[in-house]
């Protein structure tokens, strides 16, 4: 439970927010689709302050293993927002889905890295040559970590057909570990942090992720053009309880943490660079990463990705 003076600050940031009397009586009804991050955080802030009903959303979050699965169930409408990253929107709308992100979740900075690759205890893995014939993890083939790790890869000379690539959801990727059916994995936190506290893997000496770019969006939230069209003002209140979220956890982190080790059951060592923000150029580089590695077959136009 949170404690007493963390509600009312709460109660108080819910109540400065500046939602008008047509968004609150509207009740749109979201079924959001997470994983297991603290990228996400913010979200769960909103959710356990009040600050997304006060908003008039009525927010469900649903864990979901792989983030590939999650353009499709958005299609089907039994996601209504889920959380993604730039390789797995870009493929998508290059693939004729009309999806569009609708505010940011995290940045991957090079002074606060949240993915790394884990090897299993024992194994040295000191430099890119000696991945040759080994068994990476990652939590979605094409995915964010996966594209940049072979991006690294290429980077340092190591081909990238040299590597196995096993799709394993963070849930799994300790279990795995351990049972040497992967030799390392791309865990991002608080996954990451625990894997290594358990002795079950260490961390690789490069921060893979950061030497191949030292800024960039990692995660957000992604929707149908469809949905924020019709939903303009949820779109915008969702952004605004994003916002006081963020500001909210940086003011109490103790409480953030409760809300983190209530939603995922543990907590990272550390936040992510939450970034609520999100704009058409933060994905050119991963337009341009994706047409190197075949993964879309015309060019994006960029401002088509991003909701107003």
């Amino acid at each position: 439970m949170l404690k007493l003076s963390q509600l009312t600050l709460a109660a108080a940031i819910v109540a400065a927010t500046p939602f008008s009397s047509a968004t609150l009586a509207q009740g749109t009804k979201i079924n959001l689709g997470y994983a297991t991050a603290s990228d996400f955080l913010p979200a769960f802030v909103a959710k356990e302050n009040g600050c997304f009903a006060k908003g008039g959303l009525d927010v469900t979050l649903t864990r979901v293993q792989i983030i590939g699965t999650i353009p499709p169930a958005l299609l089907a409408g039994s996601l209504q927002i889920g959380i993604g990253t730039p390789p797995v929107l870009i493929q998508a709308v290059d693939g004729g889905l009309e999806l569009v992100a609708v505010a940011g979740a995290a940045r991957m900075l090079k002074a606060n890295p949240t993915i790394s690759l884990v090897v299993r205890q024992g194994l040295e893995l000191k430099s890119p040559a000696d991945f040759k014939g080994k068994k990476i993890g990652v939590p979605g083939i094409n995915s964010v970590a996966d594209v940049m790790f072979r991006k690294w890869l290429k980077n340092t000379g190591v081909k990238i057909e040299d590597v196995t690539f096993i799709e394993t959801p963070f849930p799994q990727m300790s279990d795995l570990l351990k049972s040497g059916t992967v030799d390392g994995v791309t865990a991002v936190e608080p996954i990451r942090s625990r894997i290594v506290s358990s002795g079950v893997g260490t961390l690789a000496p490069d921060e893979y992720y950061v030497s191949v770019h030292p800024d960039t969006l990692l995660s957000f939230y992604v929707t149908t053009a469809q949905w924020a069209k019709a939903n303009a003002a949820a779109v915008k209140s969702f952004r605004t309880c994003l916002t006081e979220a963020v500001a909210s956890i940086k003011a109490n982190p103790d409480a953030a943490k409760e809300v983190e080790k209530k939603v995922l059951g543990f907590n990272a060592p550390k936040f992510p660079s939450f970034s609520v923000d999100v704009k058409p150029d933060d994905f050119k580089f991963f337009v341009e990463l994706s047409k190197e590695f075949g993964l879309i077959r015309k060019d994006i136009d960029v401002k088509t990705i991003v909701a107003p």
